[in-house]
């Protein structure tokens, strides 16, 4: 709808989606109406906003501002394409900012014109700039909603023929019998973001219709993705040797797979078919799998999504169940014992956590999971809600019924459709099944979930940002104390954990805290999901103990760069990471160890860039990413990031004139201990480690030689220590 609303249908429109059925849906808020609108109309027109802020008891700037302050709301119609790109630090050491002026060059839009208002002529096709589709083991482009890492579209984007490839992917549900059950061979084929970007929708459509052209029988299973992006879209026929894979698969590839029986689960035929240049042998006994030591993830690719029957036949329940039969303070003494950290970054102990929120005297309680996966070279907790999210609701279950709270709110980036429509479907069936309502399996403890719907702000990331947005405000930083275990959602006291930490809680439950804290080393126990991304052959998701190096990551598990040059600096810990020299990459992967060089291991994400990156112009954009995400209320890092491009601009112009670079590294150093010091949150906090690191480590791309770079800063949360 793309005409102006008149007032009466603006306030027709308003009073549909603020009446009183509305707002009893827990969850209900000023942000979660402008998406509603947003979905029905496109885009957010003017004359929403009168009607909205009566209706909502609040001034109509404090509407607009909620409006202009999330990326994901649009103030005009979209356009007819709409194209968006990552241009995240992963994707940039893929060549994404090529790619970008390629597509500027071919077809006139600059990215962001239409979206902030300018460029209101071009109705044909628009482009954005994103930075996370977290598809980053390919580059993401996005075509109406639609992401894909298909180079040839990728390529016709490129070439301004965008509306010629945009794909209506045909759904194939979860589980399709072809033919009899009986005697059916399993194929599976993944319903991941990646995979279906790579086309896995359309395969199996393929795979379907050709086994009923053939008559063959079938059962054909959506399962979830292995984590080995590399090799998306991987078929897997389930046989008595195992789960033989068929990587790369497409659709034009079907017939001949048929043609060598790889549907047949006979040592002749089976042996033919794994003559195929495709076929991978047994998934289970690829390298690459086999060497993990998947805890959390231990299910994700092997079972269906949304199948309740295959998550308990995999182990799901047994933690909840056990927790059940403790004590709500047993339960958190012994996710204390067990070493569980906070998985998002600030790696606070999780039993402590929740201990404080079981104290606490209150009438209200809640459980709040911050899905708001950001960071460029991040996807675990896109896998575990899109793959595997029984895992991640049953966590969140035990942190209810151990804690006193009642009620759990899911707050997923807006980025990610799918995670949000199988979330929905999977927290329906745990309902169905009661363990969700006033009676979770029959304990006499209540707990209830819901999902609630971010706008495209990596600020809320940060916890009390997080609660802000959940709230429907602008996602602003509060000052802490009070900390959100004692005020948090709603000033009522909050557990609030990342994906990864809620979803490794079953484990520990159903195998013993002992057991969990058996991986790692010092206080670093467990698994982290790593997630190697950027410029490396082999991009996926790898769980490891604490302990491994990057080294080790990189190249027995990423085989090395994808161009096959010289990786030259790695970067640990998304966008506020700092930038890695070879010389720090057998430093192990340690909460520990890596402050102690100046590092942080942040969500596990980790970007790899070859010899020709250029590290000031990395450090740039890590401060210009600053400058656009920061919530505004703490100078340092509002008005320090602005500085901080305008300093590194001035310093790779400065080609001759090297007593005048070095006084703007100074001040750029000056500026950094600045943001260090003052700001009031990791978004400004943390941003100098990337520019700190590339500047201590790479100084020649700043035009400094290694004796006249200063070293580090005076900071002592900072070292740069080898």
């Amino acid at each position: 709808m793309n005409a102006a609303l008149t007032p009466d249908a603006a306030a027709g429109l308003v009073a549909r989606h603020t009446s009183p059925a509305a707002r009893a849906v827990p969850g209900h808020s000023l942000l979660s109406v402008l998406h509603a609108i947003q979905d029905e109309l496109g885009y957010l027109p003017d004359g929403v906003v009168a009607p909205l802020a009566r209706a909502m008891n609040v001034s109509r700037a404090e509407v607009h501002g909620v409006i202009t302050y999330y990326h994901h709301f649009r103030a005009l119609p979209p356009a007819g394409v709409t194209v968006q790109l990552c241009r995240a630090e992963s994707c940039r050491a893929m060549g994404s900012e090529s790619l970008a002026m390629h597509a500027e060059a071919h077809t006139g839009c600059h990215f962001d014109a239409r979206r902030h208002g300018g460029d209101t002529q071009n109705r044909a096709q628009a482009h954005e700039a994103d930075h996370a589709k977290a598809g980053c083991a390919t580059t993401a482009i996005e075509l109406e909603s639609h992401v894909t890492g298909d180079d040839r579209q990728r390529q016709a984007v490129c070439e301004g023929h965008a509306g010629q490839v945009r794909r209506r992917a045909r759904r194939c549900d979860a589980r399709r019998v072809c033919g009899s059950a009986l005697m059916a061979i399993r194929i599976h084929v993944p319903s991941d973001t990646t995979a279906i970007a790579l086309g896995a929708d359309e395969l199996a459509q393929a795979i379907a219709e050709q086994a009923t052209r053939r008559a063959i029988q079938i059962e054909l299973i959506r399962n979830g993705s292995r984590g080995l992006s590399w090799l998306e879209p991987l078929v897997e026929v389930a046989t008595s040797r195992g789960r033989i894979g068929y990587a790369n698969t497409e659709p034009g590839d079907v017939d001949a797979l048929f043609d060598v029986g790889f549907h047949t689960d006979e040592d002749a035929v089976q042996a033919r078919a794994a003559l195929h240049p495709k076929c991978v042998g047994v998934v289970d006994d690829i390298p690459y799998l086999r060497k993990q030591q998947r805890l959390t993830f231990a299910r994700i690719g092997i079972v269906d999504p949304l199948s309740i029957d295959d998550y308990v036949a995999h182990g799901g329940l047994q933690g909840l169940r056990r927790a059940l039969r403790m004590a709500p303070a047993a339960v958190c003494q012994s996710l204390i014992d067990s070493g569980l950290r906070g998985r998002g970054g600030a790696a606070f102990p999780a039993g402590i956590k929740w201990r404080t929120v079981l104290q606490a005297q209150a009438d209200q309680k809640y459980v709040v999971c911050n899905a708001d996966e950001g960071d460029s070279g991040t996807f675990s907790d896109r896998l575990s809600m899109e793959c595997d999210p029984y895992g991640l609701i049953e966590g969140m279950i035990i942190a209810g019924v151990s804690t006193g709270a009642t009620q759990g709110h899911l707050y997923v980036r807006s980025e990610y459709p799918l995670a949000i429509t199988r979330l929905n479907a999977a927290i329906a069936n745990a309902r169905a099944a009661g363990w969700l309502g006033p009676d979770v399996l029959g304990s006499g403890r209540a707990f209830e979930l819901f999902v609630s719907k971010g706008a495209g702000a990596y600020v809320c990331g940060e916890e009390t940002a997080l609660l802000e947005s959940l709230e429907g405000k602008r996602g602003i930083v509060r000052a802490k104390p009070p900390l959100p275990a004692l005020a948090g959602y709603k000033g009522k006291p909050t557990v609030i954990n990342n994906v990864i930490t809620l979803a490794s809680v079953p484990i520990i439950f159903a195998r013993g805290d002992a057991f969990y804290r058996d991986f790692g080393m010092g206080r670093s126990r467990g698994t982290l999901p790593f997630q190697l991304a950027g410029n490396v052959r082999h991009g996926g998701l790898v769980e490891l103990a604490f302990g491994a190096t990057l080294r080790e990551l990189v190249f027995e598990f990423g085989g090395g760069t994808a161009s096959g040059r010289p990786a030259r600096a790695i970067q640990v810990g998304g966008p506020l990471g700092a930038y890695l020299p070879e010389s720090q990459w057998d430093v192990p992967l340690d909460y520990e160890a890596y402050t102690a060089i100046g590092a942080v291991l942040g969500h596990g994400g980790i970007v790899v860039h070859d010899d020709t990156a250029n590290l000031a112009g990395l450090a740039r954009y890590a401060m210009h990413f600053c400058a656009l995400e920061s919530c505004g209320k703490c100078t340092p890092c509002r008005i320090g990031s602005t500085r901080g491009v305008e300093v590194i601009d001035r310093i790779r112009e400065m080609d001759h004139d090297v007593p005048a670079r070095e006084r703007q590294v100074v001040l750029l150093r000056e500026l950094c201990d600045t943001m260090l010091d003052g700001s009031l949150c990791a978004m400004g906090g943390m941003t100098p480690y990337p520019v700190l690191s590339a500047l201590d480590h790479f100084p020649e791309d700043f035009g400094m030689t290694r004796a006249a770079n200063s070293g580090a800063p005076h900071d002592p949360r900072y070292s740069a220590a080898a």
